[in-house]
């Protein structure tokens, strides 16, 4: 229809024509001209967005390189004079917090590509710290010059990833600004370097050739950098550095440093009296970067303000095109247009009204939905308007029940479901497109079931809508109308007032169904609340609101103790924040968590109980609720510690025995290979304990080992292991006892001889004259290429070689 009136009035009115190319093509250039000019201005403030996410990420580095600054040259002084440790414990947290700000602030900031890969190798990098500082606490002081290179490694990255920003093409000044900002930084660090150099050169009296070169190639970038600031900066930068820099206390360090690199040591100024004058410089570089930044956010803000109004400007003017185009389509569709007629339109709307309040007063009282559409199928069949109309009712397992009045119409229509199932119709659409289908005209359109017999019953329009019940499909209302176009848009909008009522109604039905049906499961549910197995429930919030008298009995509590409050009131600290956490994840992924818990009862003894926790959901799949279940496990958990004890010790002395032993070298084995340290394996024969047997029975015996036991336990460290692995041999395993095999041997021998003396103390057994001595057998061992047996073999092999010696002696497995 509307291609006919175009064509008659562009071919036959050549006026209307010139109308159209005078007032269409120049809207349409100024639309295109205003996309783009918006588009462009899109483009320019996106990129200074990008200004102020470099200056942020420059902040965060700064604040974490002037950290790790400190602690390397913390570290340094202590590894020479292994004093404050607590100020250099204090600046590692201080880092700490600085690398997790960091991380925190960087995953929020939208960085490219490149500067996110630098990111992801300075975590590499920062995940070596740790074993640095565990380093920091061991190493000698001809190793600090190395700990001083690794912490600088990690700085040079940080200062490196500020170089993978990539320039803003339409912020020039900016781009300059932030090089010397980078030039700041290394001019910092350059300074930080030789703060710490000089102050382990003054620590330890002496410098070494290499760290002399290092002082010296510092010293040059120190002036190279200077010089590239000094010549990109402002004049009001410059001058912010001048009032910055003591003049005297530049001086002084100028001194210092020259004294060095002439291989001086000076004498005259002490390690503290160093740090400060060099970190006053330090401090002044700090300011004026900090300086700089704010003048370059100052910068950047104004530029975002430009692009802002730039911005707008450009929208302004593609919205004043658009409003043109569109006030010139309004205007041709006027001219184009005839007159509606709206007689029988409104007379239409009246009928469907008509229709409407009869549906709404039978809405109200209804409670069954099979009554509810047969009522809808009988009013439509009374509209003079309407040819036919029914409700097709989805039902499980993709059948359905089609509702209408008894007729020819209805059976041609069940018929076609089931035989023509696949081919398209209304019904069919509108479960695809979730949606209503309108066919204005059955002589165009070919889409409903009952196009065949159309002319026979009078239908020239139809119309499906989708009732919804929960937001989901339930049936579908398909009505054919008499009349082709009855369905406009009007009439569409008053039907979908009728579905909605009645999707508000079905829902109601529902809801009536589903409290009755929950009335009658929590009654149930009450019985089976109250039975012998703990339980409570909690809402939502996990805040408890019922406990079962069994678990007030078992956890000693009264049900008011506990309901308004969380089951985090029995938390007890054997389990950490790791195994709640887990629970947590368990029971959110898969509704539900079984498992141990340990709890802590009313009187703060702590109970071990076999738990479920079920999470209880609504028809929308949202928590409403949580139920937990208990069972008291103390008495399993008691035998059960009981019969490991008795499996891993020694009956008579109460030390691990052979099979616990063997555990624990396995574990020394491996923390000997992760620390790079040297454990070592005493074992132990008491020579003429056979004869003490025979000759004075074993029960002094008996009262010679646990005695033997005692004085082992006094001689030995906390975290080492004694074993009784025979009748009268023992064994010490010491898992660090030096960080060389020298110092181990020399540390292992002391201990040996500690023992030997300790336990040839042990004059007297029961009134009788001790006649035992010790025969001790010593190994060493550092990596995995031993196995725990065979260190077990080398201790006895080494104490044989003691007893061949005249007993009571120590000797080393060689």
């Amino acid at each position: 229809m509307i291609n006919k009136i175009l064509n008659y009035f562009l071919l036959k009115n050549t006026l209307f024509l010139k109308i159209i190319l005078v007032f269409t093509l120049p809207a349409l250039g100024m639309l295109y001209f205003s996309t783009v000019l918006v588009y462009e201005k899109v483009q320019t403030l996106n990129e200074v967005k990008n200004v102020q996410k470099n200056i942020d990420y420059t902040l965060i580095s700064q604040k974490l390189i002037h950290s790790l600054q400190l602690e390397r040259g913390m570290s340094a002084i202590y590894i020479n004079s292994k004093k404050n440790i607590k100020q250099l414990n204090q600046q590692k947290a201080f880092v700490n917090k600085a690398y997790e700000n960091y991380l925190n602030k960087t995953l929020n900031l939208k960085l490219n590509s490149k500067t996110i890969e630098k990111i992801k190798d300075i975590k590499l990098k920062l995940y070596k710290l740790e074993p640095i500082r565990q380093s920091v606490l061991n190493v000698n002081r001809n190793e600090v010059g190395l700990i001083f290179q690794e912490y600088t490694h990690i700085i040079n990255y940080l200062i490196n990833s500020l170089t993978s920003i990539k320039p803003v093409n339409s912020a020039t000044s900016f781009n300059n600004r932030f090089s010397y900002l980078v030039n700041l930084l290394v001019l910092k660090e350059n300074m930080s370097i030789q703060r710490g150099i000089i102050a382990m050169a003054i620590a330890s009296n002496k410098i070494e050739q290499k760290t002399l070169n290092e002082l010296q190639k510092n010293s040059v970038l120190e002036q190279e950098n200077i010089k590239q600031f000094l010549v990109k900066a402002s004049n009001e930068e410059v001058e912010r550095l001048n009032t910055l820099l003591n003049l005297n206390e530049t001086k002084k360090i100028n001194e210092i440093k020259n004294s060095l690199l002439n291989n001086k040591i000076p004498t005259d100024i002490t390690v503290k009296k160093w740090w400060e004058i060099a970190s006053v410089k330090i401090e002044a570089l700090s300011d004026i970067y900090n300086f700089v930044v704010l003048q370059t956010s100052k910068y950047s803000k104004s530029l975002q303000t430009e692009a802002y109004m730039a911005q707008i400007f450009s929208l302004a003017f593609l919205l004043v095109s658009f409003l043109t185009l569109i006030s010139l389509f309004f205007v041709l569709r006027s001219i184009v247009s005839n007159e509606q007629k709206s007689f029988n339109k409104i007379k239409k709307q009246q009928e469907v009204y008509k229709l409407l309040n009869k549906t709404n007063k039978f809405l109200i009282k209804i409670n069954d939905e099979k009554e509810l559409f047969s009522e809808i199928c009988k009013l439509i069949y009374e509209n003079k308007n309407m040819s036919f109309g029914f409700i097709y009712k989805i039902k499980r397992h993709n059948n359905f029940k089609l509702i209408a009045q008894e007729g020819e119409l209805k059976d041609i229509l069940n018929e076609k479901f089931r035989r023509e199932e696949k081919r398209d119709n209304l019904v069919k659409k509108v479960l695809e497109i979730n949606n209503n289908v309108i066919v204005n005209d059955y002589e165009e359109e070919n889409i409903s079931l009952l196009n065949d017999v159309a002319t026979t019953y009078d239908i020239k329009s139809a119309a499906a809508f989708a009732i919804k019940k929960f937001k989901k499909i339930d049936a579908v209302l398909v009505l054919y109308s008499n009349e082709k176009e009855f369905f406009d848009e009007e009439i569409e909008i008053l039907f979908g007032k009728m579905i909605n009522d009645m999707s508000h109604t079905l829902e109601r039905i529902e809801y009536e169904k589903t409290r009755k049906e929950q009335e009658d499961e929590l009654r149930l549910a009450s019985y089976a609340f109250e039975s012998n197995e703990p339980m409570i429930i909690t809402d939502k919030d996990t805040f408890i609101i019922n406990a079962n008298n069994a678990f007030c009995k078992v956890m000693g509590y009264s049900k008011n103790d506990v309901i308004g409050r969380r089951p985090s009131m029995f938390k007890s600290k054997h389990q950490d924040k790791e195994f709640y956490n887990k629970l947590w994840y368990d029971l959110t992924k898969n509704g539900s968590w079984s498992g141990e818990i340990y709890n802590t009862k009313k009187d703060k003894q702590k109970i071990p109980l076999r738990s479920t926790i079920t999470a209880i959901k609504d028809n929308e799949g949202l928590v409403t609720h949580y139920l937990g279940q208990y069972i008291d496990i103390s008495e399993q958990i008691d035998k059960q510690k009981v019969l490991e004890y008795q499996a891993t010790h020694d009956n008579l002395t109460g030390l691990p025995n052979r099979l616990l032993l063997l555990d624990r070298i396995e574990h020394a084995i491996t923390k000997t290979i992760r620390h790079d340290i040297v454990g070592g394996l005493i074992f132990i024969d008491l020579d003429n304990f056979k004869q003490i047997n025979d000759t004075l029975g074993h029960d002094v015996g008996d009262k010679l080992l646990f005695a033997v036991a005692q004085k082992l336990k006094e001689s030995i460290r906390q975290e080492d292991t004694i074993a009784r692995i025979g009748g009268d041999e023992f064994i010490v395993l010491v898992d660090c006892i030096g960080s060389n095999s020298d110092e181990a041997k020399e540390n292992l021998s002391n201990l040996a001889q500690k023992i030997k003396e300790s336990l040839n103390s042990i004059e007297y057994i029961d009134g009788h004259k001790n006649i035992s001595t010790p025969s001790i057998g010593v190994t060493l061992f550092k990596d995995s290429s031993v196995t725990a047996r065979d260190i077990i073999k080398q201790a006895d092999t080494a104490m044989y070689a003691a007893k061949k010696q005249g007993k009571n002696s120590v000797e080393f497995f060689n």
